[in-house]
This record gives C-alpha cells, sequence and structure tokens, in this order.
C-alpha cells in the first residue's frame, strides 16, 4: 500500500498535479515558513556583513590612534631629554641658548 502511495505521489508529480490547489493549500504554511527563514537568513548575513565593516574601520583607526599616541610618547621623551640636559647645565652654570647656534669664525 506505502508502494501505491509512492508512485502515486511521484505519479502525481510527474504529471504536473503538484500545482494542484489542495496540495498548495496543504503546503502553505511550510512555504511561509521556509519564506520567512530565508528572509530572516537574508537580515542576518546583511547585518553581519554591516557588522563587519564597521569592525574593519575601526581597526584601522585604531591602528592610527596607536601610531599618533607613538609619536606623542616620542616628543614627550625629547621634551624630557632636552629639559634635563637644560637642568644639568644649569647646575653648572651653562645655559641652553634659545635660538640657533652660532658659526664661531678665526
Amino acid at each position: 500500500m506505502k508502494q501505491k502511495k509512492k508512485k502515486n505521489g511521484l505519479a502525481k508529480m510527474l504529471r504536473g498535479n503538484v500545482l494542484d490547489s489542495r496540495f498548495l493549500l496543504r503546503q502553505t504554511p511550510l512555504l511561509l515558513t521556509v519564506l520567512l527563514f530565508c528572509l530572516i537568513m537574508v537580515k542576518v548575513r546583511y547585518r553581519v556583513e554591516s557588522l563587519n565593516k564597521q569592525k574593519e574601520a575601526m581597526q584601522k583607526e585604531v591602528g592610527y590612534l596607536r601610531e599618533q599616541r607613538v609619536q606623542m610618547q616620542k616628543q614627550y621623551q625629547e621634551s624630557i631629554r632636552i629639559s634635563r640636559i637644560d637642568r644639568d647645565l644649569d647646575t653648572i652654570g651653562v645655559g641652553l641658548v634659545p635660538g640657533p647656534p652660532y658659526e664661531l669664525r678665526r
């Protein structure tokens, strides 16, 4: 009996009775559920791609900010070094000249 149903179902499909209104009415909830899941999947995929783009942009910005921090640290260390040299020279009685160095001529 199961064989007849399978053959009957296969025969209906081959004859084009799949689009029979009763068949479609029975399968409508399933089709709507599949459509809903497909729409949800597309929406989630779009959201994930959007978040990935934001993540890449933020990573670039973090890299730029790290470079800026390193440059600022270098400038700070340079200013500390100059102030230490100035302080050490002041202790021995020599000061830094605020202008450019002068060339000595013979």
